[in-house]
């Protein structure tokens, strides 16, 4: 349409183009989109060209703010519109859609493009493998990959990247590694990002030699991580096979590189919940304290995992005084871990006055007690031979509609057992077996 103008007309038109565009975008920056919208209705009268020029600058600019329902919208008109939406439109509401972490819509986009045979650039196979990368959809991330080969477009890092991190998080951690072996291959140098998520896989599938062995590669090819992605699957996956030295090595490792404290946390609840299963109550509330000293936040999990390893290490003391400061910190134990933690290492320490009045305390704070948490306590009173309080805590389990199963009723008739072979207890347990359910305190 250009073409057939005069000189003046030319110039006009182009300054015309160039003023809406540059108002498209001050009102993208600005978040004013009905306004932008106003303006893609003029833009719309210019030209076909014109107007998806327009529209893909438009919905480029709601990826920036992360708008994407505006982008969705103005592709609806662009479909609805005689010119319809071209690669570039669609590629940007892609972008759009993964920016604001909607990878649904945007493998929605993909699929449409597909559809209307709307041959994809090296941007638009990068945003979908970057959209299947969030969602974990590692089968069309490497479908994405193959296609973007096949088209003559040769894949760069960042889009192996996506693909490697999409097989990790959908727990294919052998097609990880195998993907990230292969970018020395087709001479692709591996960063810090692809060995990062070459160590997550490994962690997925347990395998801590093997993540050790790749963080030691970022070492040996001077690669410095930025970030603590790697070091925290690292520890993590040494967490997952109990192997706390090697986690508390890695921690160690962090805090000489300087990390940025941010990312820190996660790796101390990975140590910790590793100590935890190593039975090291001991550097488990070393690790909390360093935390403190370091001035990190303490959350619910590394809590919880410290008093589940002083519970492990029969240190009932240090679990009950860790529970105090976690409510000092207004911290609601997650899953209820952090109490049924604290009752059992009553139970081990023989403390049942304080096992039933942890349970006291979790009704207060709104936090039902599980079969844990009852078998706990049952468990407690049968210890100090309180059959009372064990009989009225298998009633009350029942009638919290949780089943008690024959390890709680033993240590029911143990409790009874141990204070008399009189009739009374006997009756009791017996009216829990076979008579009405009723709910009533253990206190």
């Amino acid at each position: 349409m250009v073409h057939f103008l005069r000189p003046w007309q030319r110039n006009e038109y182009r300054s015309t183009r160039c003023s809406l565009a540059s108002a498209i975008e001050k009102c993208g920056d600005a978040g004013q989109w009905n306004a932008a919208l106003v303006l893609l209705r003029e833009a719309s009268l210019l030209n076909a060209e014109a107007a998806t020029l327009y529209y893909t600058k438009a919905v480029g600019e709601c990826g920036k703010g992360r708008a994407w329902p505006h982008a969705l919208v103005l592709l609806r008109e662009l479909w609805e519109a005689e010119f319809g939406p071209d690669v570039f439109s669609h590629c940007a509401g892609m972008s759009a859609c993964v920016r604001s972490g909607q990878w649904q819509q945007a493998l929605m986009l993909l699929r449409e493009a597909r559809a209307a045979n709307l041959e994809l650039d090296a941007f638009g196979y990068n945003v979908g493998i970057s959209a299947c990368e969030k969602g974990g959809q590692w089968r069309q991330a490497l479908s994405l990959l193959v296609g973007s080969w096949n088209a003559g477009t040769r894949p760069d890092v960042c889009n192996c990247n996506a693909a490697v991190s999409a097989c990790e998080k959908g727990v294919k951690w052998q097609l990880a590694v195998r993907l990230l072996r292969r970018l020395v291959e087709i001479r692709l140098e591996p960063t810090v990002i692809s060995y990062c998520a070459g160590v997550s896989a490994y962690e997925k599938g347990e395998q801590w030699q093997q993540a050790l062995a790749l963080l030691g590669e970022v070492c040996a090819a001077m690669l410095q991580p930025d970030s603590p992605v790697g070091y925290n699957a690292g520890v993590s996956a040494c967490e997952k096979c109990e192997q706390w030295q090697q986690a508390l090595l890695l921690l160690r490792e962090m805090q000489e590189v300087r990390l940025e404290p941010d990312g820190i946390p996660f790796s101390y609840c990975a140590g910790i919940s590793a100590c935890e299963n190593g039975k090291q109550w001991q550097h488990a509330v070393a690790l909390l304290r360093e935390m403190r000293k370091a001035k990190l936040q303490l959350d619910v999990i590394s809590y919880s995992a410290g008093i589940s390893a002083c519970e492990k290490g029969d240190q009932w003391q240090r679990a009950l005084a860790l529970l105090r400061e976690m409510r000092a910190a207004r911290l609601k134990p997650d899953a209820i871990i952090g109490y049924n933690s604290g009752i059992s290492a009553c139970e081990k320490g023989e403390q049942w006055q304080r096992a039933l009045a942890l349970l006291r305390e979790m009704r207060e704070a709104k936090v039902e007690p599980d079969a844990i948490s009852y078998r706990a306590g049952i468990r407690a009173c049968e210890n100090g031979d309180r059959w009372q309080q064990a009989v009225a805590l298998l009633r009350e389990m029942r009638g919290a509609k949780l089943e008690p199963d024959v390890f709680d009723y033993s240590a029911g008739v143990s409790a009874c057992e141990k204070a008399s072979r009189a009739a009374p207890p006997w009756v009791e347990l017996v009216a829990v077996l076979r008579g009405p359910v009723s709910v009533s305190s253990a206190a």
